[in-house]
């Protein structure tokens, strides 16, 4: 299913895990963490937790505290990947951590994918900021 802004908006506030599987910028995790997600990063054969840590004046600073394995579940997989890493991505995250949205963060776009979570019944969303939307349910 292809979802439109209002639909990724429900699918935000459904949610409680995230796995990002690369990010644009710092700011992408913390505005999941800001509104309540846990984050999970993705980096060549490791896994880690998005944490925010008081850096002793005040100032909560972001940090990925590497895991011993991968998360259980997630619900939301986050791609900011070429089109060509997408089939292992979904082969390797999506699938085994059971995921029901993939999410391909601008200006990631795939007809692959598309259409793959067509006939694999999860939920899709490109062309939509992950991180905008997340700052509109930020408590």
């Amino acid at each position: 299913m292809i979802v439109d802004i209002t639909v990724a908006k429900q699918i935000l506030k459904t949610a409680k895990a995230i796995l990002l599987i690369d990010w644009p910028s710092p700011d992408v995790p913390r505005a999941l963490v800001d509104a309540g997600f846990t984050v999970y990063g993705y980096s060549p054969n490791r896994y880690s937790v998005a944490e925010l840590v008081d850096d002793g004046t005040g100032t909560k600073k972001m940090i990925f505290r590497k895991l011993d394995d991968h998360p259980g579940s997630v619900d939301i997989v986050n791609v900011f990947r070429p089109e060509e890493e997408l089939e292992g991505i979904v082969k390797e995250h999506v699938l085994p951590l059971g995921a029901k949205t993939l999410w391909l963060h601008p200006p990631v776009a795939s007809a692959w994918a598309r259409s793959y979570a067509g006939q694999n019944h999860l939920a899709f969303v490109e062309g939509i900021d992950i991180a905008e939307i997340a700052g509109t349910l930020a408590v």
